[in-house]
């Protein structure tokens, strides 16, 4: 009831600032319009118009664009023996490039250019996606033809690509290239055109404890990364009176394990009777649990607080812990995955 009453709230707030942006670029027009038939200096039309960019256009539409969606209320395909992972990899992707903005490469003459924590946020959850596509690449298919998991292996490439390229390449300003958006809709592409021919039997994967593991192995040593990042950000930083690159981090780190809160939740549809015969579904909830609450940190401000302090809280502290318990149950998970049967 409570979030539904924030849902409620932050779109009524969203209504009012789209409202108030509208507002202002018409006063704006209107101060053009009036100041020329005034004949009013040049430098007081342009005075005016920058300010009117920098008090209005950037943080209004800021704050337009940002949107952070944790929700957990997608529920993946199962259908017609289709992955649920895949379904869910493209849903997020769907939501993050169509149904929202890619903020991670727009450049200044956007008004989300001075966010960084959507962009972060954005970046961490395709690295994910990116990591677990990789993942299923690596797995040994049954396939119709050499061909066959062609789609898989593009998407993979596809959602490698840097997400802060727009229009033109990092090292040579004046060549144009694909923009990320556009890759990673082509990518999302070929990740549904996989998931058709797994339901049309062209590609038979098998969904045994071998490659649970593998899948898992990959998420397992990502996360980890990520650990090690953040804590050496926390080391490198805490002393600091004001971290400004906390959120950058913080934001970052929250999209990647969100995202695997997802796909880890839809790999439970995809070999849900592993789980049950090598009994980790406890094990399993338990690394979904620890995932979804870091999906729940919403801290109004990151800080990045000295270790000792009794009143500067530490947020990087908070996710590196709650990752932290995730590696260790994804780490018993793998190890009984990879016992023989009767082992156990």
């Amino acid at each position: 009831m409570t979030k539904q009453k924030f849902a409620n709230l932050y779109t009524t707030v969203r209504s009012l600032l789209k409202k108030a942006n509208t507002v202002a670029v018409e006063n704006s027009r209107r101060f053009i319009e009036i100041s020329s038939e005034r004949n009013t200096p040049w430098w007081q039309i342009a005075l005016g118009v920058v300010i009117s960019l920098f008090f209005l256009y950037y943080p209004l539409g800021g704050l337009l664009v940002h949107n952070i969606d944790t929700s957990s209320a997608y529920q993946p395909q199962t259908t017609e023996n289709k992955l649920a992972s895949v379904d869910m990899m493209s849903h997020l992707i769907n939501r993050e490039v169509h149904y929202k903005i890619w903020t991670p490469n727009l450049p200044f003459m956007f008004p989300s250019y001075f966010l960084d924590n959507m962009p972060n946020f954005q970046l961490g959850l395709m690295s994910a996606i990116a990591k677990t596509t990789d993942a299923l690449n690596k797995l040994s298919f049954t396939a119709a033809s050499a061909s066959a998991t062609d789609n898989l292996s593009d998407a993979a490439e596809l959602l490698k690509y840097p997400g802060n390229i727009w229009l033109f390449s990092p090292q040579n300003k004046l060549l144009p290239v694909p923009s990320a958006n556009t890759q990673y809709k082509k990518g999302r592409k070929k990740l549904n055109n996989f998931n058709n021919e797994i339901s049309a039997g062209k590609i038979m994967l098998p969904r045994n404890a071998q490659n649970l593991s593998l899948i898992l192995q990959y998420v397992k040593k990502d996360i980890s990364r990520l650990v090690a990042k953040t804590e050496n950000h926390i080391r490198e930083n805490h002393d600091s009176f004001t971290d400004f690159k906390a959120d950058d981090t913080f934001y970052f780190a929250l999209g990647k394990l969100y995202a695997y809160s997802q796909i880890i939740k839809s790999l439970g549809y995809d070999f849900k009777d592993v789980l049950i015969s090598r009994d980790v579904y406890q094990q399993w909830t338990a690394a979904l649990r620890f995932l979804q609450e870091t999906s729940d940190l919403n801290p109004a401000i990151v800080r990045n607080g000295n270790l000792n302090s009794s009143f500067a809280p530490n947020h990087l502290v908070t996710i590196n812990y709650l990752a932290s318990r995730t590696v260790n149950r994804l780490n018993t998970i793998i190890n009984k995955l990879n016992q023989p049967m009767d082992m156990q």
